[in-house]
């Protein structure tokens, strides 16, 4: 029986999760708002250089920026930039090269992946928070990149590159670090009798951190259901029959679709940058390629693909890992996930087809 003082615990602490989430939330949408007036304003193609010694998320500003998931954008970035311009390190540490500080965020992928295999809650919420470690570490390797190249403030990607391919291997490399973490672990939670079915994930946790099912002559049996779980196949006895292979395929799937939204995305924002961000000599398509960056249309895709590239998918990920509805999330997002990640794809080709007709592109 689950005593008054943890059951008191476990809702203090899902309060202050709430209130955490709901600050970020407000915090989001306050500098997206800002970030799209700041857009109305800027052309990408004449844009003030960036003051020396001085970062801001909003100046300069390029489609790589603009369509980079929200986190990234305004805490790991930022965060990374005030790092290294308050320290020096990339001046003081000239011989650590980005190429060596994506070596070390794989590996510090590698060592969250392994605490994310934990049966204990405990552990792989450590795990979790040393994941967005790596995703700093991931933003530092860019910041010093630009302090080498002498390119400061200029967020854009340098494909066909040596550097280019560390980094986008790197990434991958921990993304799918994470996903074999939380493959061992719901191996561990969902079959701890081989493969016997298994109640939906309940409102409480054991003593050892673990998920536990709750019986059926519970009182909180009734909030056993989840809309999520209508994802999934039910036996006679409402219960999943879940197998290592099925939970591998839904790990799979999700990862899969991560990597769709990654590649789709580092394409999309190629093809923007090259719509956007050239230089035309023609004041008319000039007028015209400002007139369509500041489109309502144009903001809908980048919004779109802020919320839904595979870094941002990869960081709803950790929150679902945090909360302990990781099997939630997975069954929810087997096959959704790939209908909102083809959806942008179709609305931001269409689109790109619509700019560059008119700019006779």
């Amino acid at each position: 029986m689950i005593s008054y003082s943890s059951m008191n615990i476990t809702c203090n602490g899902k309060f202050l999760f709430i209130v955490f989430l709901s600050v970020m939330l407000a915090f989001f949408v306050a500098m997206d708002t800002h970030l799209y007036f700041t857009l109305q304003e800027t052309s990408l193609v004449k844009q003030d250089p960036p003051v020396p010694g001085f970062f801001s998320p909003f100046k300069p500003l390029s489609m790589k920026l603009l369509m980079t998931d929200p986190v990234n954008h305004y805490i790991t970035g930022p965060t990374a930039e005030y790092f290294d311009e308050i320290t020096h390190f990339s001046k003081v540490f000239y011989f650590i090269t980005p190429n060596m500080i994506s070596i070390t965020h794989v590996t510090v992928s590698l060592i969250s992946a392994k605490m994310v295999s934990s049966e204990h809650l405990s552990t792989r919420r450590i795990a979790i928070l040393l994941y967005q470690f790596r995703s700093w570490l991931d933003d530092l390797d860019g910041v010093v990149y630009r302090s080498h190249t002498h390119t400061r403030g200029m967020y854009v990607s340098n494909h066909n590159t040596f550097g280019y391919y560390v980094d986008i291997y790197s990434d991958i490399i921990g993304g799918v670090f994470l996903m074999i973490g939380i493959l061992f672990s719901l191996w561990k939670v969902l079959l701890p009798a081989n493969g016997s079915t298994y109640t939906a994930l309940p409102l409480t946790k054991s003593d050892s951190g673990s998920t536990s099912p709750v019986p059926n002559n519970s009182p909180n049996k009734k909030f056993n259901f989840n809309i999520l779980n209508v994802f999934t196949g039910y036996d006679r006895h409402g219960g999943v029959v879940l197998t290592k292979k099925y939970i591998f395929l839904k790990c799979l799937s999700v990862g899969l679709m991560i990597a769709v939204a990654s590649g789709s995305w580092d394409k999309c924002v190629e093809r923007y940058t090259e719509v956007f961000q050239t230089d035309l000599s023609d004041p008319n398509l000039t007028q015209i390629q400002t007139e369509a960056l500041h489109s309502g249309s144009t903001w809908l895709i980048i919004y779109l693909w802020r919320l839904w590239e595979g870094q941002a998918v990869l960081q709803m990920v950790c929150v679902a890992v945090f909360i302990d509805r990781i099997w939630e999330f997975l069954n929810l997002f087997t096959y959704l996930g790939y209908i909102v990640v083809l959806t942008i794809n179709i609305l931001s080709y269409i689109h790109l087809y619509q700019v560059r007709s008119e700019l006779q592109m």
